[in-house]
């Protein structure tokens, strides 16, 4: 009788413990794939994240580039100061190729490029002024202002963006959106634009490798902050001869 209940005591030991570690494998298999469950949906996030931020770029780079070429041929139409009407023509002819360029890149991932109203509606105010000093001043403004725009957003995406390609045509592209400004700065003063007006833009450039969210580039305030402002802008004032002793 004895032997008996030992026996079965040794059996449900044996049972219990079995159950236990079978019990304990199916609990680290379901912690297992709720951590890999919820690393993956990070890693899609992120991946969506960075690919709605890629997508946006190469749509505001081409609508930039498109609003520039419309511009330039109003430019090229009615400007009378022949530097502004050369540099109209230059400004068509570089946004142009940067649309080129990008039309590749925006294949590769999956983005349509098409103009909207929104690129046309600045040209279409310009195309109804009259031709004359007066348009030279809006039209160079204008330039200015829509230049200092498209560098801070190039900057941004030159320093923001992980998809390699689109960091290099950002990279490639901000030299000459900075030449396209200094050209417009050398201009607008030439047409008779105050320098105040000037100078309250291209202040808000952000400087070379900086970005539009550099608020001392930008908005500095306080003693360093007037040494930051417009460090961008430094680059764009005219050499003044120094007086001699």
């Amino acid at each position: 009788m004895r032997n008996t209940i030992l026996k079965t005591l040794k059996t449900t030991c044996v049972i219990t413990t079995v159950t236990g570690l079978a019990a304990l494998a199916v609990q680290a298999n379901d912690d297992q794939t709720t951590t890999t469950g919820t690393s993956g949906y990070q890693t899609t996030t992120e991946s969506t994240t960075a690919d709605h931020s890629a997508k946006s770029f190469i749509k505001e780079a081409f609508q930039a580039n498109q609003a520039e070429i419309d511009l330039a041929n109003v430019g090229i139409s009615k400007a009378q100061n022949p530097n502004l009407k050369s540099f109209s023509q230059m400004l068509e002819k570089d946004h142009t190729q940067a649309n080129n360029e990008l039309q590749p890149i925006a294949q590769k991932y999956g983005v349509t490029l098409q103009p909207t109203r929104r690129t046309e509606r600045e040209a279409n105010k310009f195309e109804k002024e009259s031709s004359g000093p007066e348009f030279d001043k809006k039209f160079t403004t204008g330039l200015l202002k829509d230049h200092q725009k498209t560098i801070a957003k190039f900057e941004r995406a030159a320093s923001k963006l992980q998809e390699t390609d689109l960091k290099q045509y950002a990279e490639n592209m901000l030299p000459k959106l900075r030449e396209h400004l200094q050209k417009a700065t050398t201009i607008a003063r030439e047409v008779g634009v105050d320098e105040s007006t000037i100078t309250s833009i291209v202040s808000k450039t952000p400087a070379v490798g900086g970005t539009d969210e550099t608020k001392e580039s930008a908005t500095g305030t306080g003693a360093s902050g007037k040494a930051d402002q417009g460090a961008g802008a430094q680059q764009l004032q005219p050499n003044t001869p120094r007086s001699q002793p």
